[in-house]
């Protein structure tokens, strides 16, 4: 039979290293989170700036959102910017400026139609000090202040990179975007993607970092598989920009439609020039070598059968020990869990017993 004070012994270990097992798997969870891709002290959500399903209140209205021209709020769904008709336009504003001075924007959209040659316009992203104005420029108005980024599904003219493209442009409010020549002369970046009838849900993530890069990553072939659009240091951006999605229908169309927005915050301790010099070192390196925050996953290097970073036998042991790590983690948990029924059931039968 367990004394008491030796039962009390034994919960006592047993809680002790489950608590540990706990605590372990909350700081692995932790490090996993933006922040510490990132190397921010803070990754805080913006409810002013995000926005889900169902999208409205019962008032049909957001308190943080605007829309207009042709676009519909499906609240199961989506917003839609634009049906798939000829010459339509539709948009999606935020109320209020974004405050923060790094953020991430995360957003999750949708293009569609029942063309399967010709089809378009596209449909864009601001960051300007304009809002909610309709216009020739994917649904928003030309002559813009900030940061438009382009996702263009029909070719104006002939380009030696293949369409759809994504493409941004700073503008400088007096500068009009050419559409004639699909902005070529304006492109800031850009990158070719097939961003219609993906597979996958299609979402696009934003980050900038004032004074050290903006980054634009694109998911459209594989779950959480991110592929870097373009990334650029040192952008100048408003100081306080509206977010804004638009999108624009011509002769040709299509669905355009956003399914959510997530935006956060990317709260960093104050930092020196020096400190600001050395991360965008870290980011851009001079001496050509691969920056250690970069994590595409299309721009990995080494695809050798023992590659530490995409081979086959690499992955393979990597999973493997994963799996393993899990299953003894949680075999431990749940071996704990059974000894302290163990030993709760001899306590109580041994409480039993010297009642008679």
């Amino acid at each position: 039979m367990l004394s008491r004070s030796s039962t009390i012994r034994t919960l006592a270990y047993a809680l002790l290293v489950a608590l540990v097992l706990l605590v372990q798997s909350f700081a692995e969870a932790q490090n996993k989170g933006p922040q510490y891709d990132l190397g921010s002290d803070a990754f805080v959500p913006l409810r002013t700036h995000s926005i889900y399903a169902p999208y409205v209140e019962s008032t049909l209205q957001n308190r943080f959102w605007d829309y207009g021209g042709d676009t519909i709020i499906d609240t199961n769904r989506h917003v839609r910017l634009t049906q798939d008709k000829a010459h339509q336009i539709g948009w999606l504003w935020s109320r209020l400026p974004i405050q923060a001075a790094n953020y991430e924007v995360q957003f999750e959209f949708k293009v569609d139609g029942q063309a399967t040659n010709t089809y378009g316009d596209g449909l864009a992203m601001w960051l300007t000090d304009e809002r909610a104005q309709s216009g020739p420029v994917f649904g928003s108005k030309d002559y813009f202040t900030g940061l438009g980024i382009f996702f263009d599904t029909f070719a104006n003219a002939r380009h030696p990179y293949s369409f759809p493209r994504i493409m941004a442009m700073l503008g400088n409010g007096v500068e009009s975007y050419r559409g004639d020549k699909d902005g070529a002369n304006q492109e800031l970046a850009g990158c070719s993607i097939d961003i219609r009838r993906t597979r996958v849900a299609s979402k696009a993530k934003l980050t900038f970092v004032r004074n050290v890069y903006l980054e634009l990553q694109v998911q459209h072939s594989e779950w959480d598989e991110w592929e870097t659009c373009f990334k650029l240091e040192d952008v100048k951006l408003p100081e306080r920009p509206y977010l804004g999605f638009s999108a624009l229908t011509g002769d040709v169309s299509d669905a355009h439609d956003v399914i959510s927005v997530s935006s956060s915050s990317i709260v960093y301790k104050e930092r020196s020039y020096a400190e600001l010099e050395a991360e965008r070192r870290k980011h851009f390196p001079k001496d050509g070598s691969k920056s250690p925050y970069d994590k595409s996953s299309k721009s990995r290097s080494g695809k050798g059968l023992f590659s530490s970073t995409g081979g086959f036998l690499a992955g393979f042991f990597h999973g493997l020990f994963t799996l393993l790590w899990f299953l003894v983690k949680w075999g431990l948990v749940v071996a704990v869990i059974a000894g302290l029924g163990v030993v709760f059931l001899r306590w109580r039968k041994a409480r039993d017993a010297k009642r008679f």
